[in-house]
């Protein structure tokens, strides 16, 4: 009798072994704080702008906040997390002409596989999407220069109405984007670079004073 009831009580035991260990929840994965995501988005942009030679002129950075939420919001009501979504967008202000448009794309995507990351090529952009992660970089049709950071899992701090958060920056973030002439990237191979008389802004510049002829 003892050897029958082992029998039935040995996998029975085992089946709720096995069914607990899935059933069982993974550890919550700790949220990153606001400074550590910001330093890394910073480093992040600095090294595609220090990637340019010549510079493209980046005008200030755009940061969002976007909290995650649980539930149905339309419905029953949906609640924070704690956790947000940070994302920094950056325009260059220097307009890249089209017959130059995939060398920034080459320079992008050869810094981010120096740096081991997966990279997709797309016609006018280049992308990393990582764990927890992204980047993206498109020169636009109008030769407008763009790059943007994502990351996730952030330690969200908007407030109850999701106002807030670590959203800061100029919301038309792109609004100088490839409004400023120059040398090389505005220009076409053996195209002169601006017209005489035009500074590198675009903005007329004086000559230069003549000087006084020497005596016989």
């Amino acid at each position: 009798m003892r050897a029958a009831v082992w029998r039935v009580t040995v996998p029975g035991v085992l089946l709720a072994l096995l069914v607990g260990w899935y059933a069982w929840p993974e550890p919550e994965k700790p949220t990153v704080p606001v400074e550590q995501a910001q330093h890394r988005i910073e480093a992040e942009l600095a090294d595609v702008a220090g990637a340019f030679h010549p510079g493209l002129q980046w005008a200030e950075a755009r940061y969002e906040s976007d909290p995650d939420l649980t539930g149905f919001c339309g419905t029953s009501g949906c609640k924070k997390t704690g956790r947000a979504g940070m994302t920094a967008k950056r325009a260059a202000q220097v307009r890249i002409t089209s017959k130059r448009n995939q060398e920034p794309l080459d320079i992008v995507q050869a810094l981010w596989t120096g740096k081991g990351y997966s990279v997709d090529r797309y016609k006018g952009a280049v992308e990393v999407k990582g764990s927890g992660f992204s980047l993206w970089f498109a020169v636009g049709v109008e030769g407008c220069a763009e790059v943007r950071a994502t990351m996730a899992d952030v330690t969200d701090t908007s407030d109850d109405k999701m106002q807030g958060g670590f959203a800061q920056g100029p919301l038309n973030y792109a609004a100088e984007c490839a409004t400023v002439d120059d040398p090389y990237w505005s220009h076409s191979p053996g195209e002169p670079a601006r017209p005489e008389g035009v500074g590198p802004s675009g903005l007329g510049s004086l000559p230069p004073p003549s000087q006084p002829a020497l005596p016989d």
